[in-house]
């Protein structure tokens, strides 16, 4: 700013007018994008009748809404600015968990699960607890969701401020809040319809965003060869070399944290129930885990190759650097959507899926009485109580990627053994699940107390919780039989 002053004056007023043109453009297209965000959820709100439609759309989406949704509910914030980040900074084993091991994950559960949950017509995850294992732990189960979903909502909102702030130059705090209030208000009023349409809409943003600016970043740097050459080659290593065994296991954790870890989810699950039929469910899972695949790597190799583009980065906004360098305004605009489809895309999922668990499934606990209509009116009220916790998390937590990925460390130490050894072994009961949870969740908080950095905490927690839960089905047995009910797995 101390060179600004000794510009011309004529100089200075064109690029004060350049300054407020580009940033008016931009401030109209966010508000644009809001209003069309805010439109479609007033519209879904007439096809909301109960619970059902509310939380899965009534099981009705076709091909388009059930693949858009599945892949833009993941590709958020953690995946375009998180990844981008940490493939500058670590290349390609710093993004193991996201986009690996997602798109990993989609995969397993069209081949392996859906059909199951499918066929037992079900509305949330915790409904498969409880016919599992009984109402009891299926309870006690719903309340680790919790803090799970307020991480990566809180995740998707600080992204949305950081870009915000860094595009449009509206402060983080005042960027959240907007983002917090348009979230709230098309999720509050057309549930998991409003979100599959914005999915949709939203993915096509994402596709395209991402399309325009990587070509033109490898043209400008002489093509993808040049660009190898000018990179160090670990970058690009895909495997650890040269490591111990706890390098090894931290890598296995890395594809675990997410590719198992987020298989009982609960985002994916509405998400799996939401198609109208098996087929679409199957194959759109396994597809949109392709698709997340290939677009997640756009901006890890954005991030990659910003080092070269951009070598005085610190690399925490290179992706938004690279766009400002790379974009005139008009693909600026389309760019700034991209992020933001993303980031709306999992925020409006994070919100829905618990407040889902909590009007389906904990408040008729308290109110076994509670009708279908005040089932609905509690999954709404729910998603008030959700959006204002996860904004305070928003406002404390700083590091996106990490927000993220450690909230869905929660269902990897503590619920996604229960799940898995529920669908593939009979021998599973209440009991072992009960204590393989328990044991699971105490050994990772434990474990990460005492144990330095280089251990793999989660990955030694989840494996005890399988012990465990094997073990105590096991002892359980002679007083506990496993439930004759079982997943079709024809």
């Amino acid at each position: 700013m101390a060179g600004y002053s000794n510009l011309e004056p004529e100089t200075r007023l064109v690029n004060i007018l350049q300054f407020d043109t580009r940033q008016y453009w931009l401030i109209l297209s966010v508000v644009l994008y809001m209003v069309i965000m805010l439109l479609v959820g007033l519209w879904s709100s007439r096809r909301i009748t109960n619970t059902r439609d509310y939380i899965i759309a009534g099981g009705r989406l076709g091909w388009l809404l059930g693949i858009g949704t599945l892949f833009a509910t993941w590709f958020g914030g953690e995946t375009c600015m998180g990844s981008s980040r940490m493939a500058f900074e670590e290349g390609l084993l710093g993004v193991i968990a996201d986009p690996f091991g997602a798109g990993l994950c989609l995969i397993l559960s069209g081949l392996f699960f859906t059909k199951v949950f499918r066929r037992m017509q079900l509305t949330t995850i915790i409904d498969y607890f409880e016919w599992r294992y009984g109402g009891t732990l299926g309870r006690i189960f719903s309340v680790l969701y919790l803090p799970v979903y307020l991480g990566w909502l809180g995740g998707q909102l600080l992204a949305f401020g950081l870009i915000i702030n860094a595009l449009v130059g509206i402060p983080t705090l005042n960027a959240i809040l907007l983002s917090t209030g348009v979230v709230l208000l098309y999720t509050y009023s057309g549930g998991m319809w409003a979100v599959s349409v914005t999915d949709f809409l939203q993915m096509v943003f994402i596709v395209l965003g991402l399309l325009v600016l990587f070509p033109l970043l490898v043209t400008d740097l002489g093509g993808f060869a040049q660009l190898h050459r000018r990179l160090p080659e670990h970058v690009f290593h895909f495997y650890p070399r040269e490591v111990g065994v706890l390098g090894w296991l931290g890598y296995l954790q890395a594809w675990m944290m997410v590719g198992i870890g987020s298989l009982p989810a609960q985002d994916l699950f509405q998400r799996i129930m939401a198609p109208k039929s098996e087929r679409i469910a199957s194959l759109g899972a396994i597809f949109a885990g392709l698709l997340y695949l290939i677009i997640g790597l756009l901006p890890v190799f954005l991030g990659i190759y910003g080092r070269v583009a951009l070598p005085g980065s610190d690399g925490e906004s290179i992706l938004i650097e690279l766009a400002q360098k790379y974009l005139p305004l008009p693909l600026m605009v389309l760019m700034l959507g991209a992020l933001l489809s993303a980031i709306m895309s999992s925020a409006d999922s994070a919100l829905l899926a618990p407040a889902g668990i909590i009007g389906h499934n904990i408040i008729p606990c308290i109110l076994p009485t509670l009708s279908e209509e005040g089932k609905l009116r509690w999954c709404r009220y729910a998603i008030l109580l959700v959006c204002g916790s996860s904004l305070l998390m928003a406002l404390y937590f700083q590091n996106v990627y990490e927000l993220c990925t450690n909230a869905w460390g929660v269902l990897l130490v503590g619920l996604a053994a229960p799940m898995i050894l529920g669908v593939f072994w009979k021998g599973a009961n209440a009991w072992g699940a009960g204590a393989g949870a328990l044991v699971g969740v105490v050994s990772w908080i434990g474990l990460g107390l005492t144990l330095s950095d280089d251990h793999p905490v989660y990955l030694y927690a989840f494996f005890l919780n399988v012990l465990t839960l094997v073990l105590g089905s096991i002892l359980a047995t002679n007083w506990y039989a496993p439930q004759d009910r079982f997943p079709l797995r024809s």
